[in-house]
């Protein structure tokens, strides 16, 4: 029971394969705070890119506002508040586009990539559950995100409060210049400011990140049976490796056998193939031998080397297909053929004996048994 027991708790890290399919399923890791940071560096690069066009955007602003006549007033209106709205549209993309660049970035780089799920899109019912709901708020993670929001309260209000104190004097004295110069001073301090506030954003958006990353590799933690059952998955179990090994092994052993039984063709009666795919050399002397016995046999590149052997040593060589397959997934090198052939290969020996004599002969086909008609691969036909 204790060994179970140990078994079923997720001790072990996730696997390569049980974090891809996590990502299958819609389970990234994110942080809420790095994107916080992001989109707020995106803000602070763009604002620092508008403060090159300054001038040609509050000159363009400001003639929204001119006009000549009183009476121009109805018409300007109407016309410059499409051209505001257009403005408007125009500045929220010119913020928006990069936001959503540096987001989906941060997304990439705090995820490994992005990955597209439709799992991930389905709506989830358990989500509608309040009893669930109220077990995540009085939650550790409930807890933590408390925590961040409170940190964030602090070290914001901290950081504006300081920085208040320092630059009040030139806020105030501001009306003392003119717009231009007030203009350049409050852009300096708004930009100086948002990358104060940066700073902070970044050291939260790192812890919430390290935490994130925790949460997430605990989740996807696996149990030790779990660990077994993705290797038998991935590698196979194993009772089918072990087979494989052992049908490699027999296979083996039989190429071997065909290799050093071609020496024994020399010996042969006959020789029967396929014509090229499959050689099968058989011995029968009927003082001797009980059934004909198969002294050597090949398929392929084996079968090449048998007839040549069988053409070295002047054997007979009889074209029979179906027979040729037939002795080749029936038979053993050494061993007598299957009693279901024996009325075939007489056909054959009766027709290698006459032409020995000098006999004219006409070779039939022999009468293979139906059980034992096979195509190139052994599958019964």
């Amino acid at each position: 029971m204790a060994e179970n027991d140990q078994a079923q708790e997720k001790t072990e890290e996730p696997t390569q394969r049980r974090l891809e399919k996590a990502r299958e399923d819609g389970e990234v890791l994110s942080s809420k705070e790095m994107f916080v940071f992001a989109s707020s560096t995106a803000g602070l690069f763009v604002l620092t890119v508008l403060g090159l066009f300054s001038a040609d955007i509050l000159s363009g602003w400001s003639q929204l506002f001119s006009f000549e006549h009183p009476e121009e007033l109805l018409t300007i209106k109407i016309k410059n508040a499409w051209k505001s709205y257009q403005l408007l549209l125009t500045a929220a993309a010119v913020f928006g586009i990069p936001c959503f660049i540096f987001v989906v970035g941060m997304q990439a780089f705090v995820g490994n990539g992005l990955s597209i799920s439709s799992k991930a899109l389905g709506f989830k019912f358990e989500k509608l559950n309040l009893i669930k709901g109220l077990g995540r708020i009085f939650s550790i993670k409930g807890l933590v995100e408390l925590i961040k929001s409170v940190a964030k309260v602090v070290l914001l209000t901290s950081c504006v409060v300081i920085f208040l104190w320092y630059f009040l004097p030139d806020i105030i004295y501001l009306s003392a210049g003119n717009l231009e110069s007030g203009l350049r001073v409050l852009y300096r301090t708004l930009l100086l400011f948002i990358f104060s506030l940066i700073f902070i954003l970044l050291a939260i958006g790192l812890g919430d990140y390290l935490w994130s990353r925790h949460t997430f590799l605990q989740k996807l933690r696996m149990t030790k049976q779990d660990i077994k059952e993705e290797f038998k998955e991935s590698e196979g179990s194993p009772e089918v490796k072990s087979r494989m090994r052992r049908l490699q092994m027999e296979a083996s052993q039989r190429a071997a056998e065909q290799s050093q039984a071609i020496d024994d063709v020399k010996d042969a009666t006959v020789v029967i193939t396929n014509p090229t795919h499959f050689a099968v050399a058989i011995k029968y002397d009927p003082s001797a031998d009980a059934a004909p016995i198969i002294l050597a046999m090949g398929k392929d590149i084996m079968a090449k080397r048998v007839i040549e052997q069988a053409e070295l040593h002047s054997k007979s060589i009889i074209r029979s297909p179906i027979l040729a397959r037939a002795l080749y997934f029936t038979g053993n090198i050494g061993q007598a053929i299957s009693e279901q052939l024996y009325s075939a290969v007489a056909s054959i020996l009766a027709y290698v004996y006459q032409l020995e004599r000098g006999i004219d002969a006409t070779l039939q086909e022999p009468e293979v048994p139906n059980d034992f008609i096979f195509d190139e691969n052994g599958r019964a036909i």
